[in-house]
């Protein structure tokens, strides 16, 4: 061994030994008694005295109506979902059976201004007719024998799409206030705290992390801009409307929702969502959002290699309503967009986003991919509430498969080319075609009739790319996939 290895091993055994304890026997290695932490952990102390005295409790009221045992009935497992819910659901009966009792609940919120203007949950208020908030003394010693000072909130306005509200009371003193954050800014591992009244338990405080960001959650089609923060920290049922604190004492999220499947696992709408949002509820008591008036899908690899585009992002355009802004402009079913105002548009989760930021009424331009080609597509944005139509179509019957494993036929009212049945485990069938779905073209070559059908699926072979353009009770999509080899 050369005296440069000698010398290099010496000094790697020198290092370790002075942080590791290796004794004759043992195959491990242990740390040694003096070995420092590889991370410290921050003193809370501070953050929760500063913060503390922001969080408020909520508490509202709801005077039974027509039928109090009902509410609006969420799909299973939404994480938004009342407790109370629970029991209705699981015995079949109101929870206390209570009919004209009137419906309490109890969540959280925090203070964003010194004038009152205060943060919480749109669900945690939806269709209160009292909404009551407690504020505590910030005098730590005297707070267990204090109730807290009520004050009847005046809702200055709710948004149902990103479950926040913004409620004021009227105080005639300066009230103490948390300062917002920059959610962009977050990572995961990042250590958050989360403050609230969980089951009643006021201004209690839970530790955690940030274990994902732009999470979707819901399967409730109202809450169509989901992207929120996941963290460990303890959120409970009461939680709702709490803020989640970083180590800067800045809001970062407002405690939202929890999952219904396991311990630990809870979420935050994210403060710059929040900042947008509640900027709009003040000066209007609304929130305006962009809409386009598309049916949409992502543009997955087999799309991309039927359509001829260079890689596979974008926005395919299935259908246009004729009722939307789309609709005005010359945008096309068929067409891929790129670009909004020359921001990419990567997926449909972008557009989505990006075409709400606008304000009804502003005129972008739009890129598109249109025959391989770009082009530029000038539309003004419209409102979000604009409505949709759709159509039932045909249900369908029986016959003889073909290269695609397709079996069709006319549709009875003639509309066109109907999907009768389809082989098992043939290209068609995994790639998500369904009976009843009606062909309106096969590689952009336009079916009418059965015959039109057979003449565009003849030519095809095995391993080649197809392409269908479908109407499936009136939703419109593109369905592409690469034909088996015999």
């Amino acid at each position: 061994m050369s005296a440069f290895k000698s010398l290099k091993l010496a000094l790697v055994f020198s290092i370790a030994g002075s942080a590791l304890n290796a004794e004759p026997g043992k195959f491990w290695t242990e740390l040694s008694n003096g070995a420092a932490p590889l991370v410290g952990l921050p003193n809370l102390g501070p953050i929760i005295d500063q913060v503390d005295h922001t969080i408020v409790n909520i508490a509202t009221t709801a005077e039974p109506k027509v039928d109090p045992r009902r509410r609006q009935q969420q799909p299973q497992g939404d994480p938004f979902s009342n407790p109370e819910d629970f029991f209705e659901r699981f015995f079949n009966m109101p929870f206390g059976e209570r009919q004209r009792q009137p419906r309490r609940s109890l969540g959280s919120g925090f203070i964003v201004s010194k004038d009152g203007h205060i943060v919480t949950n749109n669900h945690v208020i939806d269709g209160a007719d009292k909404i009551e908030v407690t504020l505590f003394s910030n005098d730590n010693s005297n707070r267990r024998r204090k109730e807290g000072e009520k004050f009847t909130a005046k809702l200055i306005g709710r948004d149902p799409a990103t479950d926040l509200a913004l409620l004021k009371i009227d105080v005639k003193r300066d009230l103490p206030f948390v300062p917002l954050g920059d959610s962009s800014r977050l990572k995961k591992g990042d250590w958050v705290l989360a403050f609230g009244n969980p089951f009643g338990l006021d201004h209690s405080v839970s530790l955690g992390i940030v274990s994902a960001t732009g999470r979707e959650i819901s399967p409730n089609e109202n809450r169509r801009f989901d992207d929120f923060i996941q963290t460990d920290a303890a959120i409970n049922f009461g939680n709702s409307g709490g803020p989640l604190i970083n180590l800067r004492g800045e809001v970062i999220g407002v405690n939202t929702a929890i999952s219904a499947q396991g311990s630990g696992i809870g979420f935050a709408v994210p403060v710059n969502i929040l900042k947008e949002v509640i900027s709009q509820l003040r000066s209007s008591g609304s929130v305006a959002r962009g809409y386009l008036g598309v049916m949409i899908q992502d543009v997955s690899e087999d799309i991309k290699e039927a359509m001829g585009l260079k890689d596979a992002s974008g926005v395919l355009v299935n259908d246009i309503p004729p009722t939307g802004p789309a609709s005005k402009s010359s945008l096309q079913r068929g067409d891929v967009i790129v670009k909004i105002n020359a921001q990419p548009i990567d997926d449909s989760r972008t557009l989505q986003k990006t075409v709400a930021a606008f304000k009804p009424g502003t005129k972008v331009t739009i890129e598109v991919i249109r025959d391989k080609k770009a082009v530029q597509v000038p539309v003004t944005i419209g409102s979000l509430s604009e409505d949709q139509a759709a159509q039932d179509k045909a249900a369908p019957e029986a016959g003889k498969a073909d290269l695609l494993g397709l079996i069709v036929q006319m549709a009875p009212d003639g509309s066109g080319v109907i999907v009768a049945d389809i082989a098992e485990e043939s290209s068609a069938a995994e790639s998500g075609v369904m009976p009843g779905d009606l062909i309106r073209s096969v590689n952009k070559r336009p079916v009418k009739s059965v015959k039109d059908y057979q003449e565009a699926v003849k030519g095809l072979k095995p391993g080649q790319r197809v392409l269908l353009d479908l109407d499936r009770r009136g939703m419109k999509l593109f369905l592409a996939f690469q034909l088996k080899q015999m």
